[in-house]
């Protein structure tokens, strides 16, 4: 059994999305988010999943712009 490409990104997805939820520093937290949601953007887009799209979309748009803010503060 061969693990395929579209596996591993979805499983690299879910281990970054997982870890965003233990760290404590929002910046990190979101960074962090930000390239879970961006994997999961990219499974869907080879899996043609539009919900899955969707969501990921928004996530990775409003991460985007949190970060921005707080960047924006220092």
């Amino acid at each position: 059994m061969s693990i395929e490409l579209i596996d591993i990104i979805g499983w690299v997805a879910t281990f970054f999305v997982i870890v965003s939820f233990l760290i404590d520093k929002i910046l990190w937290l979101r960074t962090v988010n930000l390239i879970g949601a961006s994997l999961w953007l990219a499974y869907g887009i080879i899996d043609l999943s539009y919900s899955i799209i969707f969501l990921n979309l928004v996530v990775v748009s409003i991460q985007i712009y949190k970060i921005i803010l707080i960047l924006g503060r220092k």
